[in-house]
């Protein structure tokens, strides 16, 4: 064997030897796109199921609304203040010294288009308990044998238009109602 002929064979073997550079770039791109692929439809799915299970949608943020304000309520009544009266919109909390007024107010939300639940204590200041498409909010006092014993809440929600187009037609609009229980009041 010639020098010429083994160096050839020498240079043939080791061009065959790795992987080009070429060929791991073009690799980790296939497998980017594939990757990236398969996460949107994994998201996809997730939303279409949580939608389908009422975890989205209006009925599912009218309940999670519901819930924060009725916290909200909770935590103002159990430091030893009562509810002295309820009306639409605002109820009045008694702490023994001073009568406050808490109301809620359906404001223009942050994104022009919605509305949005806001509560305003005197003392807190103001907090938004939903910010989406509500259209009312009320609330009612329940007394029984003379005791006030609970809050009736009721939301009506919309879902806006960008998310309607997404969501089944009996997630799109709902009306739910809570009843909040107050703490014994002696």
């Amino acid at each position: 064997m010639t020098k010429a002929a083994s160096l050839n064979r020498l240079n043939v073997s080791h061009r065959h030897r790795g992987v080009s550079l070429i060929e791991t770039i073009a690799c980790v791109a296939i497998v980017a796109t594939l990757a990236t692929s398969m996460v949107g439809m994994m998201r996809g799915s997730a939303r279409v199921s949580a939608i389908s299970q009422g975890h989205e949608g209006a009925p599912a943020e009218a309940r999670q609304a519901l819930r924060f304000v009725g916290q909200k309520i909770r935590d103002l009544t159990s430091g030893g203040q009562s509810v002295v009266s309820v009306r639409n919109r605002d109820f009045q909390l008694d702490d023994g010294l001073s009568v406050r007024r808490v109301r809620f107010e359906i404001r223009r939300s942050s994104d022009g288009v919605n509305r949005s639940l806001v509560m305003v204590d005197p003392l807190f200041g103001e907090t938004v308990c939903l910010d989406g498409a509500i259209r009312t909010f009320n609330m009612n006092e329940l007394i029984v044998a003379g005791q006030r014993v609970g809050i009736e809440m009721t939301v009506q929600m919309q879902a806006s238009a960008d998310r309607a187009a997404e969501l089944r037609p009996d997630q799109r609009n709902a009306e739910v109602t809570t009843v909040v229980c107050l703490s014994p009041q002696l």
